[in-house]
Parts: structure tokens; sequence; C-alpha cells
């Protein structure tokens, strides 16, 4: 029996890992069908189809076949207002470069930044408000020795490495209203760093608003918070400019081997997730992330 039931059970749609909406959506199937066996007079077949859907969602999270493929691209067609899978920002793909957090301290252009508003005139406006380019901060990080070449690749420094580990460390044990203060402190005053929370009400991540017309929302899941909260600190002593600190955060969580959570391995993988869209004929992207703490830290495009 229990060979069976280990056979019927889908883990990475139940548990901790269950898909609520998928669950909800197809217990409302289920009570449907049932309801009309009932009023049809055919009780034996209701009450049969109600312990065998019931067993099905309970071991392996849906009852209709194939829920978890077609479910998210039913939902992105209706362009629901929140993402009822619990995704946040394509799940790794949020970061503190983003909802214009990259510019915090740029306003000298010198890494000092100014909390008066003041800035030098004979710069142009744009460079307050524009974050630093992508090969501006490779350059940055090769100047400072947090990454050096091999080959064709670019690796982390060894000292960098452990300066990195160090303070994910110190910040490994912080939840997530921790996590949202320590963002808050290293950005600017235009970006609200808070806890954002899923449909559910609970604290799900690191949220951050940028003010005005132009300003941007990103949600970092923990593990993503404490790689580039990390990354800002460890950078401190190499590199002056907090812009290119924030915004180096991203890229080099591409270069992770550990997990900031657990100390784990991190595996690279095309597999998906319920609730991620991916078009029909195309390869799922290759993505870092630790099988053990189930966080994905990296999605390479």
């Amino acid at each position: 029996m229990s060979t069976l039931l280990d056979r019927i059970r889908r883990p990475a749609t139940t548990g901790d890992d269950r898909c609520w909406p998928c669950t909800v959506a197809n217990g409302v199937v289920l009570s449907l069908a049932i309801g009309l066996l009932t009023i049809t007079g055919r009780r034996v077949a209701a009450a049969l189809v109600a312990l065998g859907g019931a067993a099905a969602i309970g071991l392996r999270g849906y009852l209709v076949p194939y829920t978890p493929r077609f479910a998210p691209r039913l939902v992105a067609a209706l362009s629901l207002p929140v993402d009822p899978f619990d995704h946040g920002d394509e799940r790794g793909r949020g970061s503190l470069s983003d909802a214009g957090v990259a510019a915090a301290g740029a306003g000298n252009g010198d890494g000092t930044g100014s909390e008066t508003g003041d800035r030098d005139e004979s710069r142009p406006a744009e460079t307050e408000t524009e974050p630093p380019s992508g090969e501006a901060v490779v350059t940055a990080l090769i100047e400072a020795g947090a990454v050096v070449p091999a080959g064709d690749d670019l690796v982390l420094d060894n000292s960098f490495r452990t300066e990195w580990r160090r303070e994910m460390m110190r910040l490994r044990g912080c939840d997530l209203d921790e996590l949202a203060a320590a963002a808050d402190e290293l950005t600017e005053s235009s970006i609200d760093a808070r806890v954002g929370r899923n449909w559910r009400g609970r604290a799900s991540t690191v949220r951050l608003e940028g003010e005005g017309p132009a300003g941007r929302t990103a949600s970092l899941r923990e593990a993503v918070a404490v790689a580039e909260l990390a990354a800002a600190r460890a950078l401190e002593s190499r590199i002056d400019n907090p812009a290119v600190r924030i915004a180096a955060g991203q890229p080099l969580r591409s270069l992770l081997a550990e997990c900031p959570l657990c100390d784990g391995d991190l595996t690279v993988t095309r597999s998906t997730c319920c609730g991620e869209v991916t078009p029909i004929s195309s390869t799922p992207p290759a993505k870092l992330a630790c099988p053990d703490c189930d966080v994905r830290l990296f999605t390479y495009d």
C-alpha cells in the first residue's frame, strides 16, 4: 500500500510546496461534479467521486490532470492584479538594483552621495537618476578585485568570497522585518523597503517601492535579499560608489556556489515550478537554485 501511495504522491505540489490556488480550483471542480451527480440522483457515484477526488487533491495537490501546466497560463491570460501562485518577481529575478534603487547615493558621481540633494551643476542631471550600466559594474568589480578572469569567464576572488560569505552568515539569521530594515538603510529615502506579503497575508519577501510616477517595485525572496545585502556590505571596503555596490548584487549572485541560507551546494536546472509560465515551443531558462531550500538564486537569460 505504501508503495502505491508513494507512486501517487507528488511532493513537488503538496506539503510546504502545495499550490493552494491549484488546490482551491480543483476543489471547486470536484464540488461541482459532486453536486451534479447528487442532483441527478447518483448519490453512490457522488460519494465515490468525493472520496477519490479528495484523496487525489490531498496526495497530488490537484485532481484535474496537468493543472500545474495549464493553470498558470490561464491566470496569465486573465491579467489578475495579484499573482495567486505567489512567485513574486519570477522567483529570483527581483533585485536591490530594481525600482531605481541602483541610483542611490550616486548624486555626486564620486561614491559619496549627497544627503542634502546638492549636486555638481557641471554634471548633467541624468547622472543622479541613471543606474550604473552593467559594463560599469563589472569593470568596478574587476578593478576592486572582487572577481577575477578565469579563461572566458569571471569567478569570485577567494578573499572576497570569504568576506561575502561572512556577511551572509550574519544576515541569514535575520527575519524579513530585519532584512527590510537593512535594505531601507542601504537605499536612499525615495525607496521604501518593507516586508511584502503573499495572497494569504504571510510575510514572504522584502518589497522595494520607488516614489513618483517613474518609481518601480521589486520583491526579493529571503535568499536573494541575504545575498545582495551581504554583497553590498562586503564591497564597502573595495568600492566607494554605493550605487555600484547595490547594483553589483545581482550579477554576483550568478557566481554563487553555496546557498546563502543553508550553505548547501547550488545546482543549475531548467526545471519549472507550479505557476511558472514558459511560452509554447520555448525551453525554460537555466536557473541557479538550492535543492535543499527550494529557492532560486538566479535566472540566466
